[in-house]
């Protein structure tokens, strides 16, 4: 499903239009150029620019672009930024979150009458939308057939994370005596909030999850996760199961911990048979086999038991936030055998996103002490003029091209002046920088020009004291 036909057609366009401008290496884009990527004729075009120069000064206080003739001349804050609160704005004002928040509200898609007196929509603007809003539920779902209430839930959780509208601080998120959740992130905690605050609403209307929507084993069942909701401790500990499923394959919780025996009986062969799958396709990657066995162990798990998972939790990607190229590029060859693992896995099982079950796999195997890119290493020779002095700085740079003396933290404090992430928070008083996973050099560039930014500022807010 195309998360962006939630919006409005003119919206849409608008935020495709952005991301073709904030992709284009050059400074200067001419209007033929974006008339061409768009397929639209000029004064669309043209259309578009203004009014999304609008909407980007209404963000930010200033103008995102410097529109002449012929060409478009971005601004500073044309960014990765201001396209996320571009996205949150336009869905706040949509139609469609109108509707979820009913659907959540009520427990079912509400009636004219009740959309008619407390919104004032024209009845013929009411059955668009219903028919627009079950179009995108069935595209959605089609994917998945799973379960109507465990669809339903994912779709309004997906719809809600793709445009970074997450609810208000509802603090549903029970860490104090859980291990698993005492150290993830900001970010991770506002998903987790955001699927608390979508399973509550939907238990509050008397809507419960099947059984057919859990694939993990009842021993992990931890009912102190979700004390909140007032319902039997029957329909408590499937609510559970459901929010545990979510919270390890969102990685709020550490997949890499489940074995088979973390899920039900009828789910143990299929882990094998996953486990066997990606056994024989990363083989010839391992040339020294039993050095690694215990990071071989741990790392089928970890896939195996996100592909399992990929059936009933299904998060989709956001074409936003992720560069799948990135991997073609700088690991060609591992690229190549992740991508027949994917294929031959999608032959057996469901695998309703290739994109993300591909990052999942490169991304495990990458961080993993196993050396699969070892067909994929440059060895690079760096030979300046000036002696040895000069060779070992421009070595050193290269060892250190990310600390540019920046302390890393994954905390959000009082002190953080910068906050790094692929998904837009509202913070007014800390700068942002949103990348896609993993950056581009477009990415750096501005994550570099950000940090000399704030360092200048706290160099001349310094001198003022």
């Amino acid at each position: 499903m195309e998360f962006l036909n939630v919006l409005n057609d003119f919206e849409r366009d608008k935020i495709n239009l952005f991301t073709r401008i904030l992709d284009n290496p050059n400074r200067e884009i001419e209007l033929r150029n974006l008339q061409e990527s768009m397929s639209m004729s000029r004064y669309k075009v043209a259309n578009l620019l203004e009014s999304l120069n609008y909407d980007i000064k209404l963000l930010t206080e200033y103008s995102g672009m410097i529109i002449n003739a012929h060409t478009v001349i971005p601004a500073k804050n044309f960014s990765r930024h201001t396209l996320s609160m571009m996205k949150k704005y336009y869905f706040e004002l949509s139609p469609m979150r109108v509707l979820m928040i009913e659907v959540l509200d009520e427990g079912n898609f509400p009636s004219f009458q009740k959309i008619e007196v407390k919104y004032s929509w024209p009845k013929t603007f009411f059955y668009q939308q219903k028919n627009k809003y079950d179009k995108l539920y069935e595209e959605f779902s089609n994917v998945r057939q799973v379960d109507e209430e465990s669809d339903l839930r994912y779709f309004i959780y997906n719809s809600f994370a793709f445009f970074g509208a997450f609810p208000a601080k509802l603090e549903h998120l029970n860490m104090r005596n859980n291990k698993n959740l005492q150290s993830i992130s900001n970010t991770q905690k506002f998903k987790a909030e955001l699927m608390l605050w979508i399973v509550e609403k939907r238990v509050l209307s008397k809507k419960i999850i099947s059984e057919e929507s859990l694939v993990i084993s009842n021993e992990l069942a931890d009912s102190s996760l979700l004390t909140f909701l007032p319902i039997t401790k029957k329909k408590l500990q499937r609510e559970t199961l459901f929010v545990i499923q979510f919270y390890y394959y969102a990685g709020i919780m550490n997949v890499g911990e489940l074995t088979a025996a973390a899920f039900k009986k009828e789910e143990r062969e299929n882990f094998s048979e996953i486990t066997q799958t990606f056994l024989n396709g990363i083989e010839e990657l391992l040339r020294e086999k039993n050095n690694y066995q215990d990071e071989i162990t741990k790392l089928c798990n970890e896939i195996s038991s996100q592909v399992i998972l990929d059936r009933i939790c299904f998060i989709q990607t956001d074409q936003f936030s992720l560069n799948i190229q990135y991997f073609a590029d700088v690991y060609p060859f591992l690229n190549n055998r992740v991508s027949r693992i994917v294929d031959e896995l999608e032959q057996h099982w469901m695998i309703p996103d290739k994109k993300r079950a591909y990052f999942n796999i490169i991304t495990s195997m990458l961080t993993s002490e196993i050396p699969f890119s070892l067909k994929d290493r440059v060895i690079l020779c760096i030979d300046f003029s000036g002696g040895p002095y000069v060779n070992s700085y421009i070595l050193s740079l290269f060892k250190n091209y990310v600390n540019i003396n920046v302390d890393v933290s994954n905390v959000l404090t009082s002190e953080t002046d910068l906050y790094l992430s692929d998904q837009y928070i509202e913070y007014q008083l800390i700068n942002q920088v949103i990348w896609l996973k993993p950056p581009t050099p477009l990415d750096w560039a501005e994550l570099g020009e950000k940090i000399v930014e704030i360092k200048q500022r706290k160099y001349q807010s310094g001198k003022t004291k």
